[in-house]
């Protein structure tokens, strides 16, 4: 008996010694091939050739879980101690999101994890992960704060002992910085199950987020918990609130939701909320929002949501929105509403299918928008569309002191995707600018994934700045045709205006371009109807800032208020700058043969700043600026200038200079030769303004008019020119060579407002009785003139003017005057005896002419008769009157009918 008692003991204690010692007589292979058994067929375990046991527990190099054809988790250096207490430490743990996002999906319905089952089969333990890292997540496409935690280093304690369950974690960046950390705490109450903790997180300087939460979990997870408050709490510069709380509670059926804009101490939401028999209802939550810190918008929301009797999804929808806006920049309204709207359908429960409406109006300071749209949204929640139902219309006013303009875009059958809007796409623009009034332009054409540059409503930007894969996606692009009319306020000219063009991505172009003018009569200028084409395309791109192309204006011709005229001018020019409102301009002005005149150019502000520069050209070009009526020929000569330029709402002004040289002209009765200007340019305000110091200067060898030749004549003039009482234009400097003397004239202004005075030296009087054709009397000799003269005075035109003698005077009347005189009686033949040759010692005399032409003239005469002696002095009075316009039209006769016979000629060979 007792052999066999020891026998018995013998073999239990060999059962056990092989029992114990069963784990050094298993291979990890044997291990990974028994296991493997039972996980699912798409799932295996991969141990390591080797393993080291202990008494106390188990070391593996690594453990790696497959799904598939790639390793979904790895774990390397894993320690396991078995006894109490039971601990698992892991230094390196890897989940890789590539696999995770391949493994094979299950239709088959899954039991709901149960909270009491879970704590009752698991063991006390305590796990450490001291490195984790989510691998191969690059293509997760999230915002920056939420990859910084994904790219982190994450270190995660879990120890449970039976009845409470405690977690820890935190998350460090590369250089050790501490991101997150995280404490919760999920234990056993009676039935149910509290969880509670906090999370602090900061991705990066001035972000950061605080989470507090607490909720009471059922036995089943599928359970919605019975009541709960979570609080966030943020501050985040990038955020339009900087600085907010969000906080979320419920009991029960009932619940609420609450924000809070913490910078302002302002109310951001105040939603009550109830869980329904079938789902969740809020009866007109409220939403607030200072928009650009003045608008303030208040918004009222209505929502249920009711799940089908079995499952979660689709959840049906009934939706109604009011937003309203009020402030010092304008009020509105505009009500969103729909009904039974579907969330979550289709048999993969990801579909969304909604009928909406939106109506009403908002105003921001001087802008209104209108809106009337039915729509319909439909699609994948990745993916959804929205299609406008016809007699959808968008509108929107801007008005302002000097612009007002209405936007008008239809929208019917217009589809609404991810990557923008898809069909035919209209744009209409009215109202008037301080450019154009009368303003009707229409854009019609065709969308195709187009966004209208507002990238951050479609799926085209991210935090990342991952765009350009994004764009190169979706076409983004509306071809279009634009047509419509307009009234050229500074022009005074109606225009109409055709062109075809796109709207692509960053940028608009328009490759064909006519406006059309109507005839322009503006500020002493009349042109033809104007001519603008499109020479190359014109390309803005508005996100590089970037306009540029070539234009061509023209026209039949320019004329002047005067007469003068410029034919066919052709203005050839390249735009390039930023925007349509900010560009440079260069290039050229041709009529005819005139020119090149070469023009650079800045457009901003509503206003064109520029230069114009002449090179020397051939004074004939100018042959068309003078009137037919005046029939004046150009023969030679030269022309240069250049002016800078302001082109504003308060009209043309110029800043240059403009210089004819040697110029020579033939008119019908008479010509200029060398002929000289040098012109200052300084034009505002539709006047021509010169300096004093800074003068007009005129210059010319010879001119001859009619009888009247004229050599050496140059004048300055300064001034105002319209000129008036107030702003006078003045001749100054007046030096003219006349008679073989000098005309001089210190100042004249015109108007004339003071007796002006004719300085007239060493003047040849044969010369005079020349020209007057005085053929009964010879005089020789020279005299100077002092004449005051004022233009337009209702008594004289020369007021007591002065004739000295200078010098030697000599005066013998001819014979057939001799005797005619003679046959008067004896006293007549003696003083024409006494007179007929005399020798003048002095002189004077005394002239006034009346604004009608009488002359009158007063002299007093001190002189002998050289052929009769003794020589004794001779003192006479004399008073003559004559109608001098009278005398110059019968003297200036004979020598226009040779001017006449000479400019014919001229003009025959300009020809």
């Amino acid at each position: 008996m007792k052999r066999w008692c020891g026998c018995l003991l013998g073999l239990m204690g060999l059962t056990v010694a092989i029992i114990c010692a069963l784990p050094w007589w298993i291979t990890p292979k044997q291990v990974e091939t028994w296991v493997n058994r039972f996980l699912a067929p798409d799932y295996a375990l991969q141990l390591p050739e080797r393993w080291h046991l202990h008494l106390t527990g188990l070391q593996l190099p690594e453990l790696d879980i497959r799904a598939g054809q790639c390793t979904l988790a790895t774990f390397s250096d894993v320690r396991l101690h078995w006894w109490e207490p039971r601990q698992l430490d892991v230094a390196h743990a890897g989940l890789d999101y590539d696999c995770l996002n391949r493994l094979p999906s299950s239709d088959e319905t899954k039991t709901s994890p149960n909270l009491t089952a879970l704590f009752s089969v698991l063991p006390s333990v305590e796990v450490n992960v001291q490195h984790f890292r989510l691998e191969n997540s690059q293509a997760l496409d999230v915002p920056p704060r939420v990859r910084a935690l994904l790219d982190a280093n994450i270190a995660a304690t879990a120890n449970y002992d039976g009845h409470r369950l405690q977690l820890t974690a935190n998350a460090k960046t590369h250089d050790d910085y501490v991101i997150l950390q995280h404490q919760s705490t999920l234990a056993r109450l009676n039935h149910s199950f509290q969880w509670q903790g906090q999370t602090d997180y900061q991705p990066m300087n001035g972000q950061t987020y605080h989470l507090h939460f607490s909720t009471q979990l059922q036995e089943e997870l599928s359970q919605l918990p019975q009541q709960g408050e979570l609080r966030v709490d943020w501050q985040n510069t990038d955020f339009s609130v900087n600085k907010g709380a969000l906080q979320l509670s419920w009991n029960g059926e009932k619940g609420q939701i609450n924000a809070q804009d913490l910078s302002r101490d302002k109310p951001l939401l105040d939603v009550p909320f109830t869980f329904t028999a079938d789902g969740l209802a809020i009866n007109w939550g409220t939403f607030y929002w200072t928009f650009d810190g003045y608008q303030p918008i208040k918004g009222f929301f209505g929502l249920a949501l009711r799940k089908p009797q079995e499952g979660w999804l689709p959840l049906e929808t009934d939706v109604d929105v009011i937003v309203q806006t009020f402030g010092e920049f304008g009020k509105g309204e505009i009500v969103i509403s729909g009904k039974k709207g579907e969330i979550g359908g289709g048999a993969d429960k990801n579909q969304l299918n909604f009928d909406l409406k939106t109506r009403g109006d908002l105003r921001y300071n001087n802008t209104v928008a209108q809106t009337n749209l039915d729509y319909h949204i439909s699609g994948v929640f990745e993916a959804p569309t929205l299609l406008f139902r016809p007699g959808s219309v968008f509108k929107m006013d801007n008005v302002q002191p000097d612009t007002k303009i209405h936007a008008r875009l239809p929208l019917d059958n217009i589809q609404v995707g991810r990557y923008g809007l898809e069909g035919r796409l209209q744009a209409t623009l009215q109202g008037f600018t301080p450019q154009f009034k009368q303003l009707n332009l229409k854009l019609d054409g065709q969308a195709h994934e187009f966004i209208a540059g507002i990238k951050t409503v479609f799926d085209l930007r991210d935090e990342k700045q991952n765009l350009r894969a994004a764009e190169m996606r979706a076409a983004n692009r509306w071809d279009w045709t634009i047509d419509g009319e307009a009234h050229w306020t500074s022009l005074n000219t109606p225009v109409n205006i055709k062109g075809v063009g796109f709207w692509e991505a960053d940028h608009i172009e328009l490759n064909q371009l006519s406006a059309h003018s109507g005839n322009v009569h503006t500020g002493g200028v009349k042109m033809a109807p104007l001519t603008l084409e499109l020479k190359d395309r014109l390309r803005w791109d508005y996100e590089a800032a970037h306009l540029r192309g070539l234009l061509q204006a023209q026209t039949e011709w320019i004329e002047f208020a005067y007469g003068g005229r410029f034919v066919r001018p052709v203005f050839g020019v390249g735009i390039e700058g930023k925007s349509i409102d900010n560009f440079n301009l260069a290039g050229d002005l041709k009529a005819g043969a005139l020119g090149p005149i070469d023009v650079t150019a800045r457009y901003e502000n509503q206003a064109l700043n520029g230069n114009i520069r002449w090179q020397g050209q051939s004074a004939k070009v100018f042959q068309s600026l003078f009137p037919q009526q005046w029939s004046w020929i150009i023969r030679h000569g030269s022309i240069q200038g250049g002016s800078d330029f302001v082109i504003n709402e308060d009209g043309v002004a110029l800043q240059g200079e403009f210089n004819l040289r040697n110029v020579g002209i033939t008119f019908p009765d008479g010509e200029i030769q060398a002929l000289t200007i040098r012109f200052p340019i300084n034009y505002q305000k539709l006047a021509l303004r010169t300096a004093r110091t800074k003068p007009i200067q005129v210059a010319a060898k010879n001119i001859r008019v009619g009888a009247l030749a004229i050599r050496e004549a140059a004048f300055d003039v300064f001034g105002t020119y319209p000129n008036s009482a107030k702003q006078p234009l003045t001749l100054q400097k007046v030096k003219v060579g006349v008679f073989d003397g000098l005309l001089s004239v210190p100042s004249l202004s015109f108007p004339q407002r003071k007796i002006a005075v004719l300085r007239f030296d060493n003047i040849d009087l044969a010369q005079v009785m020349e020209l007057a054709q005085y053929n009964q009397v010879s005089v020789s000799g020279r005299v100077n003139a002092s004449l005051p003269f004022w233009l337009g005075h209702n008594a004289c035109l020369i007021c007591n003017g002065r004739l000295e003698q200078a010098g030697k005077l000599k005066i013998k009347l001819h014979d057939n005057m001799v005797s005619s005189l003679k046959k008067g009686g004896l006293t007549e033949r003696m003083l024409v005896d006494l007179l007929k040759e005399m020798e003048l010692e002095k002189s004077h005399a005394n002239l006034n002419l009346t604004p009608d032409g009488n002359m009158t003239l007063g002299a007093t005469i001190t002189g002998l008769n050289p052929t009769r002696r003794p020589h004794h002095p001779i003192t006479l009075n004399y008073t003559h009157q004559e109608n001098m316009f009278e005398l110059w039209d019968m003297v200036d006769y004979g020598s226009q009918f040779e001017q006449n016979l000479q400019y014919q000629l001229y003009r025959h060979l300009e020809q």
